[in-house]
């Protein structure tokens, strides 16, 4: 029997001869393992593997490993011709983003010039939580949290529900953009796929309208797709064993995501409120006015009035020329202006959230329509 090493980081580990990791050749090197992340290291026979930190345990690799997704890999890229999006759809913990970085790696091998854009507002990869992101990939990788987005799209909630329409269309307008620098694009989503969730993905898959959707995990949810896309090439796979994060897991992953973006050492920016736009939920505010203790946004059909007490420490997007160039945290809320801790020091527009961060802790809010 085949076994695999899963190492769960915050772990380093060192090979001597010949291993690979998601088909990327790691032979005789160090890697790195990011924290909450489970890598599967699959190795020669004369390779001797030495972990430093996290946990690690072997597995067969017919539960884990690159071995469980072969064929399918295979099968989706038997004709590059006719390959151009792939859509990954699966509950929570079902290998989508190892799968994602597997896929493009194999993809890599054949010459493609791989796109990823992830979806996932809450546990993404790329963009901070909050944003859709999007990178060209040119060498391989077994982490997506090592790829730095160029595409960002704000959306302004870590968690989708509600905010359905603005994710399809920020992940539509990335696509757009990639598939003038690519050849496939693959697009990782969230693991929102029970009750409304499986609705949500279908509209999704409807408005992408992909060449192949991979569903990871519940047999039911490829059924699903199977009927609903006759056009599509629909296939399932089955998700690796002993790879569930906790709640502290997931934690620790999104804060390690904010923290890429936002940091201690960032300047503050004193920003009048009404020489910017503010964006909340894909709706643009031309006009602003921040009086007793409220922050007014208004355009031709829509008001929105948000508490100052709600503002401070609300995570935010920064935006220029109709671009996210940035990120920030709103530290102070003054008379007429908005005090913005960020590495961004150029902007004209403010993209706004509904997650704020409290000390070293995302806590959700709401914004009071």
């Amino acid at each position: 029997m085949k076994l695999v090493l899963l190492v769960k980081g915050p772990a380093i580990v060192c090979l001597e001869g010949k291993g690979w990791v998601l088909g990327k050749d790691v032979s005789n090197s160090r890697v790195s393992v990011n924290v909450g992340k489970i890598l599967p290291f699959e190795r020669g026979p004369d390779c001797n593997i030495n972990c430093m930190g996290g946990e690690s345990w072997l597995t067969s690799s017919s539960v884990a490993g690159t071995t469980i997704w072969k064929d399918i890999v295979q099968r989706i890229l038997l004709d590059i011709r006719t390959l151009g999006t792939v859509l990954i759809i699966g509950n929570t913990d079902t290998g989508k983003s190892t799968f994602a970085a597997y896929l493009i790696n194999e993809a890599l091998k054949k010459g493609l010039r791989p796109a990823i854009i992830d979806a996932d507002i809450g546990q993404g990869d790329l963009a901070p939580p909050n944003a859709v992101g999007g990178a060209v990939i040119n060498t391989p990788v077994i982490d997506l949290r090592d790829v730095n987005p160029h595409l960002i799209e704000f959306v302004g909630s870590i968690t989708p529900t509600g905010f359905e329409e603005s994710i399809i269309k920020a992940v539509k307008k990335i696509l757009r953009e990639a598939r003038i620098l690519s050849n496939v694009c693959i697009i990782n989503t969230d693991g929102y796929v029970l009750n409304d969730g499986i609705n949500y993905k279908i509209r999704m898959a409807e408005e992408i309208k992909p060449d192949v959707i991979v569903c990871l995990g519940q047999y039911s949810i490829f059924q699903i797709f199977r009927r609903n896309f006759l056009s599509s090439l629909v296939l399932y796979g089955i998700s690796p064993i002993n790879t569930i994060k906790s709640k502290i897991d997931r934690k620790q992953r999104r804060l390690s995501q904010f923290s890429r973006y936002v940091s201690g050492n960032d300047k503050i920016y004193a920003i009048r409120t009404k020489q910017s736009e503010f964006v909340y939920k894909g709706k643009t505010f031309h006009k602003s006015q921040l009086r007793y203790g409220i922050l007014h946004l208004m355009n031709r059909n829509n008001t929105v009035h948000i508490q100052q007490k709600k503002l401070v420490m609300m995570f935010v997007g920064l935006g220029l020329s109709n671009s996210v160039v940035g990120f920030g945290i709103i530290v102070n809320v003054s008379r007429y202006k908005l005090h913005i801790k960020s590495r961004i020091s150029k902007f004209d527009k403010i993209y706004l959230s509904n997650s704020a961060i409290i000390g070293d802790n995302p806590l959700e809010i709401r914004i009071i329509d």
